[in-house]
């Protein structure tokens, strides 16, 4: 999901850039300086990929570039360095202050392990992984987004309970949030206007989706009745674009968006295709859909991106992503396209 103040964090490094110490002091020496070519880039981590599921191998071999940037100006996906967990699933994706944060889902390299508690990030500056203080709760299947400066986690825990709890990057820490007033196990969640949504249902019993909000300020969840909600959404997901918030589905075609302000949903263009286990992510004043589908009588496995245009109402397709991930995140940060030019090796044929 989109973070707060990511453009402040663009804007800050444009001055460093800017207002550099040669041109602030007239009497020293002027260095050569590269340009820097600062785009707001659309980055994913990819879990086990279809390429990789050979039968029989207890333990996956390690997969290289699980983790790319594609540039929407250039159409163009590039590697970055690898998330060293990989064969990851269940796991969730969150940018804030130009950095990537992984948090939990199975232990990825040990097979052991339905969920963790672990946290990694990838600050954009330093260009590498590092962990993070661990979350309280390990968690699988949940969402997360960034919200007033912090990283929240909701649900995805053994419990019949949505926890909450929330990351301070500058603390290193995670605090208790108190918990969803209902109850939900298939769901997504985004921050809009200063506020987080969880849209979802219990995906046991086939409920309606219900919308909950959770105020920062007040530290409370209310729930918000709002006409024409969807009343079903298979593995929905949502993210905020203009102030507003989109929803879509893996078991649809339809696109629905919420108006905070009127408190209404109403439908928009449909998409091309189906998008399973992906992602949809605001990227400059476009939203970025991912995920796989099945196609054809042979059963071909597709990965493939489209991106939506709510001046035109249109959906534009963006072609394949890099590797068939059966599971993958998105969210998207701003970096200097110029420094990572190394293209994606061919997949090898099994």
């Amino acid at each position: 999901m989109q973070a707060p103040g990511k453009h402040r964090d663009s804007d800050t490094s444009r001055e460093t850039v800017r207002h550099s110490p040669a041109r602030d002091d007239p009497g020293r020496k002027a260095l050569p300086a590269l340009p820097q070519q600062l785009e707001e880039v659309l980055v994913v981590v990819g879990g086990r990929a279809l390429e990789e599921a050979e039968e029989g191998t207890e333990e996956p071999a390690p997969h290289l570039e699980n983790f790319a940037f594609y540039n929407t100006k250039a159409k163009r996906w590039t590697p970055l360095p690898d998330f060293p967990d990989f064969h990851k699933w269940g796991f969730s994706l969150a940018a804030l202050n130009n950095s990537v944060y992984v948090t939990g889902g199975s232990r990825g390299t040990k097979t052991d392990t339905w969920s963790t508690t672990q946290a990694w990030c990838f600050p954009m500056k330093e260009a590498a992984w590092r962990p993070v203080a661990p979350m309280l709760k390990a968690r699988t299947n949940h969402a997360s987004s960034a919200l007033n400066g912090e990283i929240y986690v909701i649900g995805g825990t053994t419990l019949d309970v949505v926890e909450v709890e929330s990351y301070d990057p500058y603390t290193d820490t995670w605090t208790p949030v108190s918990p969803a007033l209902k109850y939900v196990s298939n769901f997504s969640a985004a921050s809009c206007q200063g506020r987080l949504y969880l849209v979802g249902s219990s995906a046991c019993k086939y409920n309606a989706l219900a919308l909950q909000c959770y105020n920062p300020v007040t530290e409370a969840w209310s729930m918000i009745a709002s006409p024409f909600l969807p009343k079903y959404l298979s593995s929905p997901r949502c993210a905020a674009l203009q102030g507003a918030l989109y929803l879509v589905g893996d078991n649809t075609k339809k696109v629905y968006v919420y108006d905070p302000g009127a408190n209404l949903w109403q439908k928009v263009q449909s998409l091309h295709s189906l998008h399973e286990n992906g992602a949809l992510v605001p990227l400059g004043d476009a939203l970025y859909l991912t995920g796989g589908r099945w196609q054809g009588m042979d059963g071909d496995y597709h990965v493939e991106m489209e991106a939506y245009d709510p001046r035109r109402d249109a959906w534009i397709r963006h072609g394949a992503l890099p590797r068939l991930w059966l599971y993958h995140c998105a969210s998207t940060v701003f970096l200097d396209v110029s420094k990572w030019t190394q293209p994606f090796s061919p997949i090898q044929e099994h």
